[in-house]
């Protein structure tokens, strides 16, 4: 039985990802888990139906996939906990549609949960980029000059990077967790960095560490975020 559930939330404005998404998707060598994809507050129906023809057409002959939509209000925790109340798999792994991720990711983060039962949270390394990345930066061990944090990979060092240091050390596209984990500490943050200035992750992540649930960062780099359509810039 498959433990981990892939969850990518879309508004309308990235629905154009969607293809690229599925392909990514595809490319990943270890293929052992299920796949909710949340249309989050789309009004019209024909785009709803060619989402989910699109994603029925690459997906559903090698994963359990699962679309649903959703209405809240626009703050992605709103949609995050429902994603959560939705899976009953042990993790939840984001997947934002229009991230690249290394086809190694999903295999390297399975294998450490494996091995790390008692593990809370885990992340991997992710750097941003603009425009198409270097060919360089595909690559699992590749560090971008003076990368931030690139060492705080044990849960000591990522405390203290969070609390001390006030900087957020893990990428939310690259972030696993158990839902129930989540539940307890109340739910992801409703912060909105467009409203009041704080990242919902930075926020999350505080709040779990705080309540003493455990954290890991593999060192693989597995994820460029791509800032050219992202809110958070650093």
């Amino acid at each position: 039985m498959s433990k981990i559930t892939v969850v990518s939330y879309c508004h309308t404005a990235h629905a154009t990802w969607i293809p690229f998404w599925c392909e990514q998707i595809k490319k990943q060598i270890w293929k052992d888990f299920k796949i909710l994809f949340i249309r989050h507050n789309w009004q019209d129906s024909g785009r709803e139906d060619a989402a989910q023809l699109v994603i029925n057409q690459h997906l559903a002959d090698d994963f359990d996939v699962r679309i649903i939509s959703y209405a809240s209000a626009p703050v992605i925790g709103d949609v995050i906990d429902h994603g959560c109340s939705q899976i009953d798999t042990e993790y939840f792994a984001h997947w934002d549609v229009d991230d690249i991720i290394h086809s190694e990711r999903m295999r390297l983060q399975s294998e450490y949960l494996d091995a790390h039962p008692d593990l809370d949270f885990l992340g991997a390394r992710m750097v941003g980029f603009y425009g198409d990345p270097a060919l360089e930066m595909l690559e699992l061990d590749y560090y971008e000059p003076n990368e931030p944090n690139k060492d705080a990979l044990e849960h000591d060092q990522i405390k203290h990077c969070l609390l001390v240091k006030n900087q957020n050390c893990l990428g939310h596209t690259t972030m696993m967790y158990r839902p129930q984990v989540m539940q307890a500490i109340g739910g992801f943050s409703r912060s909105d960095v467009k409203l009041d200035g704080k990242s919902p992750d930075f926020e999350t992540w505080k709040k779990a560490i705080m309540a003493g649930y455990k954290f890991h960062r593999i060192p693989q780099l597995c994820a460029l975020w791509r800032l050219d359509s992202s809110s958070i810039r650093s």
